[in-house]
């Protein structure tokens, strides 16, 4: 009896490592994709935008800053597009500081609008040397009087290495009663809700993971860089339950030509939790920080065909 206890001992840290493996795999296992070629190709948007605006693609709004300052950046195409094709775009620019009555014909001599591709680093973000190339730029159309709002749309045409599924298969939320989609909608926010203040960091993940497994292609994550990523986002979960902020404020949106639906917040705010941001059109769904400050879940979900169930598909 003696032996077989002093044999058990001895192979428990074996069973605790083995039982350890097996969860993590169960928990964070990230499935293989083969690309169509060795090619990481990101298409983005790249702009010069004086002033708060919107951008949408493929019906999905991808990106919305309320700052009135001017951006220099370049928007992500590859999360809104699902395989090679042509798809449109529109970006929204509202009236920046001073701009009382409008967005004034000045300002649209800073506003610039193209599209830009290359090839992505293994690891990491940026561009291998070399690959970055503009494609083509849209043109800005003049105004001769102040306008609310202005908007840039066209064309694109992207070859990309992958296929995905994404929201392709989901139902037209667009023609449910909004009452009642609006009332599920919520109803799942409110179930996320509670996973994030609970602090089920797991149980997120498990909820999030058609999301990752998409993200992984598109992104071109490496699976160890992702996984870590996945991970932090865990124990940050876990570590700081308790501190969501009441689900509040919040209209629904439909994207994805009605296949998609989120919640966004409805009102400007000048600050949160003591430090200055502003709310408007971001997550309902909000953390604050210990101190200060706030951290955003976005989530966009669709409705499978022959399904009743919400899934996660993009932030």
């Amino acid at each position: 009896m003696k032996s077989k206890i002093i044999l058990f001992t001895a192979l428990l840290p074996l069973l605790m490592v083995h039982c350890q493996k097996q969860d993590k795999r169960e928990t964070m296992e990230l499935k293989e994709y083969k690309y169509k070629n060795d090619k990481r190709i990101v298409y983005g948007l790249d702009v010069a935008i004086p002033g708060p605006y919107e951008a949408y693609i493929n019906d999905v709004l991808v990106e919305q800053n309320n700052d009135p300052g001017m951006h220099n950046t370049l928007i992500n195409v590859n999360q809104a597009v699902l395989k090679s094709g042509t798809y449109d775009f529109r970006i929204k620019v509202y009236p920046t500081v001073g701009e009382e009555k409008g967005i004034e014909p000045g300002t649209l001599s800073f506003l610039k609008v193209g599209l830009a591709r290359y090839e992505k680093i293994p690891v990491g973000e940026g561009a291998m040397p070399d690959t970055y190339k503009y494609l083509q730029s849209f043109p800005i159309t003049k105004i001769d009087k102040p306008i609310p709002f202005y908007e840039v749309t066209g064309k694109f045409t992207v070859e990309l290495p992958y296929e995905l599924e994404g929201w392709s298969k989901g139902q037209d939320l667009s023609k449910m009663d909004q009452k009642k989609l609006q009332e599920k909608v919520v109803a799942y926010y409110q179930k996320l809700w509670n996973v994030l203040n609970e602090g089920e960091g797991s149980k997120w993940e498990e909820i999030t993971d058609q999301r990752r497994q998409e993200t992984l292609v598109f992104h071109y994550y490496p699976k160890d860089e992702l996984m870590a990523s996945v991970q932090e986002e865990k124990n940050e979960i876990s570590e700081r339950k308790g501190r969501m902020a009441p689900l509040e404020d919040y209209m629904m949106k439909l994207y994805g030509n009605g296949k998609l639906v989120t919640l966004e917040r409805i009102s400007h705010t000048k600050e949160m939790n003591k430090k200055e941001i502003d709310a408007k059109g971001r997550s309902p769904l909000i953390r604050n920080g210990k101190i200060k400050g706030v951290s955003f879940y976005p989530v966009k979900l669709y409705l499978p065909e022959g399904s009743n169930d919400f899934v996660v598909i993009r932030k």
